[in-house]
């Protein structure tokens, strides 16, 4: 098991939510139960970040049974259909989420997206036949190309107003990249049908233990902030 980095962004993805949650609570914007709704959301996301390594690490990620369910089409889904299900359900939580996107400043998140720059980790790794190179070249070289543009336009934001729509926009951006690529790159990297980028290390790579966690939960998490984020800047607009 090599050192991974992607541990380390859930983490700070978990912090800095929790940050948002107190600073809007301390502010009264956020009342116990809608600050406890989005804990409990984190929570969520937490318990499916432990299953996932679970089921990585007793090796039924790797197994043929499974690999034949096509998983790189719905597995990263998981954790984005948790929230999307508390979100529609739980009008609590609906509108916690919407008044903290609204009280924060929108650098703040675009701010947490630069940590996409991680996918230069995951490029490396790729030079060193430690990843599969075609997945890796397809979706992290975009990926981290939008890292870099949230540290500009974080910089831009902090001197004058950026256009909501323009960051709006810009959010759905960071969906898309990921959302239209990474599906099928993962899948034709991995046993079955679809198996076309045969070359090894192919996506089997992705689903051990620790990089299970990226494309199970922290890339599935910073696209649903992307999500959550351009909802409401576009909203706002209309």
């Amino acid at each position: 098991m090599s050192f991974s980095s992607v541990p380390f962004l859930f983490l700070l993805q978990i912090i800095f939510w929790l940050w948002l949650t107190r600073t809007a609570y301390a502010r009264q914007q956020l009342t116990k139960a809608q600050a406890m709704s989005v804990i409990t959301w984190l929570v969520t996301l937490i318990a499916w970040g432990f299953v996932t390594s679970a089921l990585s690490i007793c090796g039924v990620y790797a197994s043929p049974g499974f690999l034949r369910l096509l998983p790189g089409f719905w597995l990263p889904l998981i954790p984005m259909m948790l929230s999307a299900g508390l979100y529609v359900s739980w009008s609590t939580f609906r509108e916690s989420i919407q008044q903290v996107v609204a009280e924060t400043p929108p650098q703040t998140f675009t701010l947490i997206q630069a940590l996409r720059i991680a996918a230069i980790g995951g490029l490396y790794k790729a030079t060193q036949g430690l990843m599969p190179s075609t997945f890796v070249f397809v979706v992290g070289i975009p990926d981290l190309l939008y890292g870099i543009s949230a540290l500009i336009l974080a910089n831009t934001t902090r001197f004058k107003p950026v256009n909501a729509r323009l960051l709006g926009i810009w959010n759905l951006v960071g969906f898309a990249i990921i959302v239209m690529t990474a599906p099928f790159a993962m899948q034709m990297s991995l046993p079955g049908p679809l198996y076309i980028f045969q070359n090894l290390p192919d996506g089997q790579a992705l689903l051990a233990f620790p990089m299970v966690l990226a494309p199970t939960l922290v890339v599935p998490f910073f696209i649903t902030i992307n999500a959550i984020v351009a909802s409401q800047l576009l909203r706002k607009r209309l």
